[in-house]
């Protein structure tokens, strides 16, 4: 018991909606913030960012950027308010139907529920000691049975425990919300997000099994269907409990994968530079001796791995900001652009964070404007190396695509997505040699494809492509040999085969798998033997064979990795691909 006493009057005159009602307040709070913090990401300073350059500019920029992430936190910890809020009245409303049930049948059998909840049980006519009438009703005559003290007492304990019920819920909840506050500040540091991954805890401890389980290992249509039987409220409740299982589930709309994504990220930066900032002291020493061999200390190599994991972690994670920081931008990211080039077309667009993890070597998947409204969408898969740490490149990957692709002819409305949504190989021999890394990752990436078509404005046009390149062709080629591969298009790039020895077993239509090979780029010849498709003891085809039947584009691109060279005929060979402008592709 938590000591705190609720009335049987108290519980019988409570109204549980009050406090659905109050929660209803607090959503619109939360709901609010939110819009302040899109418009002012998406418009206010983006349009800042796009147009003006200065000192002054800069500080407004930066104030309206601490504005942003206040609303955010705002948003964020109302919506754990409200959450507490609805379990409190749902627990209270199952504590008063407890009670009211216990007082009726109490005086269906005759009895009398006192003001304080004591029942009291009058016979109609004298009895033997030990004797009890009961009354008539429901087609049955009047008889006596032997057991009053016990039936009364049956009554009054379940009179009790409505109210025992109800008080353990006043309490915890009152000790739950009296935690929900924050120091009246102007920034928004480390440790308050820190500090609202704790309160989430706190509030997903008490409200208990008030809302159901998340779906797991379900379609992307059966996750849509079961997140449009949600309202408003309750979407709003599971991203505030569940951000990072809510943030992974494909097929829900892309804005609010992004919403509960956001929360999920700022809470574990936090998390990772308070644990950073606390890492122990470097062990000493470094080697030690083990009869006359000198090896290191396995201390320090545990410390050390440990600290280079927050170290890449922490380095992606700063790079995700940039991204988002940068919207507005016309020519933010690449420093390896030619002299001269000027992009087209406005800044960059709003990015949107589709899946974020941390751990080990990290996942994120990130768009390049929202690809439930584009009429065109490219979804990119990188390949060997693919770290959190690493997604700089990914990331300068999929903005010189978008900006190449929006500059087509035409205005054309262009999503472009990175990718990086499986465990990669961390090396070329031997985990490069290996199909297992793609065969895993096949699934999700189906999975990820069919998500978008099933959360897609169906008023809008949806043309899909997939761009991969050297190790992510094997992902690409694995998941429409396992599965299929929900696409219009197929672009490969470096690729060291995808499996398969025809370009129609990648699921896509006739005459649209399109492959790039560049100058000096090594690995779709040596690659081959490991991953191309086995024709015969020596014939391993790869997508750059005639044979396997795929659009051969031209490059002016040398080696494995710069492909998308902003102003290249190599990117600008993908951009027309992506918007289906396939006649003016250039051919080998």
């Amino acid at each position: 018991m938590t000591g705190i006493m609720v009335t049987f009057a108290q519980l019988r005159a409570l109204d549980p909606a009050q406090f659905e009602e109050a929660a209803d307040g607090w959503h619109k709070v939360s709901s609010n913030a939110s819009a302040s913090k899109d418009r002012l990401d998406n418009e206010i300073n983006a349009k800042l960012r796009g147009a003006l350059k200065g000192q002054g500019v800069g500080t407004a920029l930066g104030r309206l950027e601490r504005l942003s992430e206040n609303f955010h936190y705002m948003q964020v910890e109302c919506a754990l308010v409200l959450t507490a809020l609805n379990g409190l009245a749902a627990e209270l409303r199952a504590a008063k139907k407890k009670l009211d049930n216990a007082v009726q049948d109490a005086r269906d059998a005759g009895m009398t529920v006192k003001e304080d909840g004591s029942v009291q049980y009058t016979p109609p006519l004298v009895l033997l000691p030990g004797q009890e009438y009961e009354p008539a009703g429901n087609g049955r005559t009047p008889f006596v049975t032997t057991t009053p003290k016990e039936r009364a007492q049956g009554f009054a304990d379940r009179i009790g425990d409505a109210l025992k019920d109800a008080a353990e819920a006043d309490g915890k909840y009152a000790k739950t919300l009296g935690k929900l506050i924050t120091v009246a500040d102007l920034s928004v540091t480390k440790e308050d997000w820190t500090d609202a991954d704790a309160d989430r805890g706190a509030v997903k401890k008490t409200v208990g099994d008030y809302l159901r389980d998340i779906p797991k290992d379900k379609s992307p249509k059966d996750n849509a269907a079961w997140w449009k039987s949600l309202s408003k409220e309750e979407q709003a409740e599971y991203i505030s409990l569940y951000p990072a299982s809510v943030g992974k589930l494909d097929g829900l709309p892309v804005e609010d994968r992004d919403e509960a994504n956001r929360v999920w990220f700022n809470e574990q930066r936090a998390k990772y530079q308070t644990e950073l900032a606390n890492l122990p002291p470097e062990p000493k020493p470094r080697n030690i001796m083990v009869g006359r061999t000198s090896m290191t200390n396995p201390e320090w190599t545990k410390w050390n791995n440990h600290k280079k994991q927050l170290e890449s972690s922490l380095n992606g994670m700063k790079r995700i900001q940039m991204r988002f920081d940068d919207t507005g931008k016309a020519d933010a990211f690449d420093n390896t652009r030619p002299k001269g080039y000027k992009p087209s077309g406005d800044g960059l667009p709003p990015a949107y964070l589709l899946d974020f993890d941390p751990e080990k070597n990290g996942r994120a998947i990130i768009a390049n404007g929202n690809p439930d409204t584009a009429e065109h969408t490219a979804v990119m898969v990188g390949g060997t190396n693919g770290t959190l740490g690493g997604i700089n490149k990914p990331v300068i990957a999929g903005t010189n695509l978008w900006q190449a692709a929006s500059a087509m002819p035409g205005d054309p409305k262009v999503s472009t997505i990175t990718w990086h949504g499986y465990d990669a190989p961390q090396n070329f021999f031997p985990e490069a040699m290996k199909d297992k890394y793609a065969d895993r990752a096949a699934g999700d990436f189906n999975d990820f494809l069919s998500g978008l078509r099933t959360s897609h404005d169906p008023s809008v046009n949806d043309h899909l492509s997939v761009q991969a390149q050297s190790y992510g062709t094997v992902v690409v080629g694995s998941a429409a040999r396992q599965g299929t591969l929900d696409a219009d298009d197929v672009m490969l790039s470096g690729s060291p085969g995808v499996q398969v020895g025809r370009a129609e077993d990648l699921d896509v239509p006739s005459g649209h798998v399109w492959n790039q090979k560049a100058q000096g780029d090594w690995v779709p010849k040596w690659g081959a033997p490991t991953h191309g498709h086995h024709e015969g003891l020596t014939q391993f085809i790869t997508p750059s064979d005639p044979i396997f039947g795929a659009n051969q584009m031209a490059t002016d691109t040398k080696g494995h990795g710069n492909y998308w060279l902003a102003g290249s005929e190599s990117l600008e060979n993908q951009a027309r691909v992506v918007v289906g402008r396939y006649d003016e592709v250039q051919l080998k």
